[in-house]
């Protein structure tokens, strides 16, 4: 998936490596190919990014599954210069094993001329965290193991849910509450929030961070962190998972300091939305890959 305006791509070209990052951990692995326009700074952060989810994404839950991870290949290339299309991402290639549907390949894209700035307010990390974790499947893949039904505005998924009952102090909910504001790309992607992230929520966790901070939400504001319901999500996606301590914020994760940032420029005539992410569905041709596709 994307930010600002970052959408999925459901057909992505490949593109011959011009470099190769592999972050090894048990039984699933986050390999990412470097095919041109990345600098040895940027690529640094898609390494600190795939450890991180290496970390807390060990390997698959049903007995037999043959994956070993996934490959991403990324790149920077010109999207329109700045301020216009920031990137795109999104899963390429599917394999259903053990009653799950995974993705096995994804692409990520950054323009080149909005990438100097990401590194520099200090954005970049959260924004390719997001993004690779759309590519692993949050948003782009509940609908087809069974968690979302578009437009419903609830994940229904048994592990995530019984975290953010417990995380958030949520315990009369009956699904996590996803966003339904912010038009194609952020509805029906992400967790909710305010409309354009503007407001505190009201709903904490134990260290009283709002759910308007938290990484997966549909609008990027500073310090983000990662909840268990987040990762929570990637259990009922099929992955066995661990746990991240609290507190955890990105900062912590990359010691970088993190500034609410506009990632969709609005159009000419459109009302100010900042600080976007977007990401679309699973298209029509990721709902008709065979099983044995990968």
């Amino acid at each position: 998936m994307t930010c600002r305006r970052f959408w999925c791509l459901a057909v992505v070209a490949s593109v011959a490596a011009a470099g190769q990052l592999s972050t090894a951990r048990a039984q699933f692995d986050i390999t990412v190919n470097f095919t041109g326009g990345l600098t040895e700074s940027q690529q640094a952060t898609f390494s600190t990014a795939a450890s991180f989810w290496e970390t807390h994404i060990v390997g698959y839950r049903p007995a037999g599954v043959t994956l070993t991870g996934i490959t991403i290949n990324a790149s920077g290339a010109d999207l329109g210069g700045p301020g216009g299309t920031l990137g795109s991402a999104g899963p390429t290639s599917f394999s259903n094993q053990g009653g799950f549907r995974y993705a096995t390949a994804g692409s990520m894209r950054f323009d080149t001329a909005d990438l100097p700035n990401m590194e520099a307010n200090g954005t970049l990390l959260s924004v390719i965290m997001h993004e690779m974790a759309h590519v692993m499947g949050f948003g782009t893949l509940w609908a087809s193991n069974g968690l979302y039904s578009s437009g419903s505005g609830q994940y229904t998924g048994a592990g995530a849910l019984a975290m953010w009952q417990t995380e958030f102090d949520r315990s009369g909910d009956t699904s996590v509450p996803v966003e339904l504001a912010g038009g194609g790309g952020t509805a029906n992607a992400h967790w909710n929030e305010n409309t354009s992230g503007s407001g505190l929520t009201g709903i904490t966790d134990p260290q009283g961070r709002d759910m308007r901070n938290e990484l997966m939400t549909g609008w990027l504001n500073a310090p983000s962190f990662v909840s268990n319901t987040t990762i929570q999500q990637f259990f009922d996606l099929g992955y066995n998972v661990v746990p991240v301590p609290e507190p955890a914020t990105i900062l912590a994760i990359a010691a970088v300091g993190l500034v609410v940032r506009r990632l969709r420029r609005r159009r000419s005539g459109e009302r100010p939305e900042p600080y976007r992410l977007v990401a679309t569905a699973p298209t029509s041709r990721e709902a008709a890959t065979p099983s044995s596709a990968l």
